[in-house]
């Protein structure tokens, strides 16, 4: 009874725990490199969600402002009897200027960093 307590402890012992801890861990590396794709397709769908949102209110912005400002030229072709051509090269040369500040403006704050 004892010889074949023995040879089982050494059929368990050798090959089968070798065997038994390399499917432990190839087990634990495929749950990590699971967990690790999870983990990044999630924060990819909320960079993208982000992105997204943010495109969508910049765009929105960028329309209402340039439509304000077609009307404002149009209040001013209108009702101030100024020719077209006036307006729209003032017109042009203001967002020319503001666009200029803003790109300075983002320089600078580039070089603080």
């Amino acid at each position: 009874m004892t010889e074949s307590k023995n040879t089982s402890e050494q059929t368990h012992s050798g090959w089968g725990q070798a065997a038994a801890k390399a499917f432990d861990m190839v087990s634990a590396v495929r749950l990590f490199f699971t967990e690790i794709k999870e983990s990044m397709a999630e924060h990819w769908d909320w960079f993208l969600r982000r992105v997204e949102y943010l495109f969508i209110v910049y765009l929105w912005v960028s329309v209402g402002l340039l439509l304000m400002l077609l009307g404002i030229f149009d209040l001013l072709i209108e009702f101030g009897h100024v020719p077209k051509g006036e307006v729209f090269s003032i017109g042009g040369l203001l967002i020319f200027l503001v666009s200029i500040i803003f790109l300075q403006a983002a320089k600078i704050k580039k070089r603080r960093k």
